[in-house]
């Protein structure tokens, strides 16, 4: 499995359609003793759609960032990438708790935002400590 985390001072950066670096994890077999990392910049593309289409021809299976609005998501779903939002922390951690199945993902409506989404209404807890890291809640 590929895993994408967006990437700031090995963290989860903020908002993937703002991204300036992205983290690639390869699993071998989904074990996270078997896991390749990479750094990816992201150049000169900005915005959700070119985001999208990064990660496409990155391959990637998943996406992590701090916080992902509606636009992206349904980008990145069209492509078959599972979308999800709403963590802080190291980025490292975050892929290997996503392959061990422990990431807590919200269902429903909030489906792949684990807390908040971005243009949220409201925290629901963004982050351990239950703050949001600046999104606006």
């Amino acid at each position: 499995m590929r895993i994408a985390v967006a990437y700031q001072d090995r963290q989860i950066g903020e908002h993937f359609g703002h991204a300036k670096m992205f983290a690639i994890y390869d699993y071998e077999d989904a074990d996270v003793n078997r896991c390749t990392k990479r750094l990816v910049e992201t150049g000169d593309r900005h915005g959700h759609e070119a985001m999208a289409e990064l990660m496409r021809d990155e391959k990637v299976d998943a996406v992590i960032a701090g916080n992902m609005g509606g636009e992206s998501k349904a980008a990145l779903l069209s492509l078959g990438i599972v979308p999800i939002a709403g963590f802080a922390g190291p980025a490292d951690d975050a892929a290997d708790l996503l392959i061990l199945g422990q990431l807590p993902i919200l269902g429903g409506e909030d489906a792949f935002m684990g807390g908040c989404g971005g243009s949220c209404s409201g925290c629901s807890g963004c982050s351990t400590e239950g703050a949001c890291g600046g999104c606006g809640c």
